[in-house]
């Protein structure tokens, strides 16, 4: 099975138990989702967790991509973030946000 050219993890970093000696590492998975291009995600940020801390969005394209997040994501806009093609990019969103991509 091939992977989606573009994906989404929401998690959290790092372990619950001993995060001041975590790395970053993923910890406690939320979702995952894979948009067509262009469109923004159905789902969004999880909350603060006490615990965990802040969610993180993991983010791998299989080519070079432009990556958006917040509460209105724009890919086409002049605030995006290069994605590039087969590395792992994590951005940390606030609560709430959405992420929209494109590709480069």
């Amino acid at each position: 099975m091939a992977l989606p050219s573009f994906t989404v993890t929401a998690a959290y970093a790092g372990s619950l138990s001993a995060r001041d000696k975590s790395q970053a590492l993923l910890g406690k998975l939320v979702w995952q989702e894979a948009p067509s291009t262009g469109v923004a995600s159905t789902n969004v940020a999880p909350a603060v967790s006490d615990g965990a801390g802040q969610a993180i969005f993991r983010v791998r394209a299989s080519a070079d991509s432009w990556l958006s997040y917040g509460a209105a994501p724009n890919s086409a806009g002049s605030v995006r973030v290069a994605i590039p093609a087969n590395t792992d990019v994590d951005v940390y969103p606030e609560p709430g946000d959405k992420f929209m991509w494109q590709a480069a």
